[in-house]
């Protein structure tokens, strides 16, 4: 079996083999990121995806217990966590307590929940959100001191599935090494 090609990265060779998709609270792998993961794989099939079950699919559930079952995990080095809403916050915490080689792409994320703070800005941390969307707001004004490409995109909202198309080109360009470039023309 040959390897796999190398994506690249703000200028970096960065080898990106594994990407995890992280539902949102409440959410499952079956809904929002299976449904992304139908969109993405097809276009990037030399990836591996996975969606594992966290946690807070339980909406009691502390964000904390999140991250530490990520912690846990053993995600393989260099993987590529794209969150959704609290998937994305508890995979940029889980960046700061000395993961610093995963890549995360939080969307539609909170820079905080729980007793889960970002404090920390890591080179390979990009944050898609919309400060308009009323599930977050009040948790999105700190996204571009805490990651390195940060967007507020006025049409993005809570409902995931409607933005797939932008999402996936967003996606494409990260791995390409073009969003810090592209990141201002919008998507859609």
């Amino acid at each position: 079996m040959g390897t796999r090609p190398s994506i690249v990265q703000t200028g970096k060779a960065m080898t990106i083999q594994n990407v995890y998709l992280l539902h949102g609270k409440g959410g499952s792998p079956n809904g929002t990121v299976s449904k992304l993961a139908a969109v993405l794989e097809p276009l990037w099939p030399q990836l591996t995806f996975t969606r594992p079950l966290l946690p807070h699919n339980d909406p009691q559930t502390l964000a904390e217990r999140s991250v530490d079952f990520l912690e846990q995990l053993q995600l393989p080095q260099g993987a590529l966590l794209v969150g959704i809403s609290l998937g994305g916050t508890v995979a940029a915490k889980l960046q700061e307590m000395g993961r610093d080689d995963l890549h995360v792409m939080a969307i539609s994320s909170p820079t905080w929940a729980d007793g889960v703070v970002l404090r920390e800005r890591p080179e390979r941390r990009v944050a898609i959100y919309s400060s308009q969307d009323e599930v977050i707001a009040p948790r999105t004004a700190d996204w571009p001191r805490l990651a390195a490409i940060a967007r507020d995109f006025s049409w993005l909202n809570h409902s995931t599935d409607q933005h797939f198309a932008p999402l996936t080109r967003l996606f494409g360009w990260y791995l390409e090494g073009t969003l810090a470039e592209k990141i201002g023309t919008d998507p859609r």
